[in-house]
């Protein structure tokens, strides 16, 4: 049994062999081959390197993310100093719940007059006198944005309450918290 499938091995090697030497190119066509081969695969080595990056590992490439690099953190917090012991979940394709957290906190703290220099690394800041206004308008969103989380079952309802009341103490604007910055 085994020498009549060493036999057809053989004899199967040879005829690829021969097959082979019979449909050789020759030079001219082998190089302008070779050049559309390099080119296609320079275009698709582009496009997947471009299409396929994901700088925060969430499993969205960053065309289609809107926060490529999204605040993985464990927990959702307002500031430095207000963690609401509520888990970061992912919302959608490269959101967390952190993540929306962080666009309203800036949100609010442009509306309330923290601008960031694009100029310097330094920060200009200035201060309007309505901050319980600002405060009142972040609280409300909060609540917006917790009742579709609950919604949506990603939070409970103790962690509906948590992050409101956490948004309710929370010293939001505040002009000295840049997320990623401490």
């Amino acid at each position: 049994m085994k020498k009549v499938t060493i036999i057809s091995c053989l004899v199967l090697m040879a005829v690829l062999i021969t097959s082979c030497e019979q449909e050789t190119l020759d030079p001219a066509e082998n190089a302008e081959l070779n050049s559309k081969t390099e080119v296609q695969s320079s275009k698709l080595a582009e496009e997947g390197l471009h299409n396929n990056l994901d700088y925060d590992n969430d499993g969205c490439p960053n065309q289609d993310d809107a926060h490529p690099w999204s605040n993985m953190s464990e927990t959702i917090r307002f500031d430095y100093y207000t963690d609401t012991g509520v888990e970061n979940k992912f919302v959608n394709c490269g959101s967390t719940m952190a993540d929306l957290v962080d666009d309203l906190i800036m949100e609010m703290n442009i509306e309330y007059g923290c601008i960031e220099s694009k100029t310097s690394l330094q920060k200009e800041i200035r201060f309007n006198d309505n901050w319980e206004a600002v405060h009142r308008i972040f609280v409300r969103r909060m609540a917006r944005l917790t009742y579709y989380w609950r919604k949506d079952k990603l939070i409970t309802r103790s962690d509906r309450t948590k992050l409101y009341r956490a948004a309710k103490n929370s010293n939001v604007p505040n002009c000295g918290y840049y997320r990623g910055v401490e």
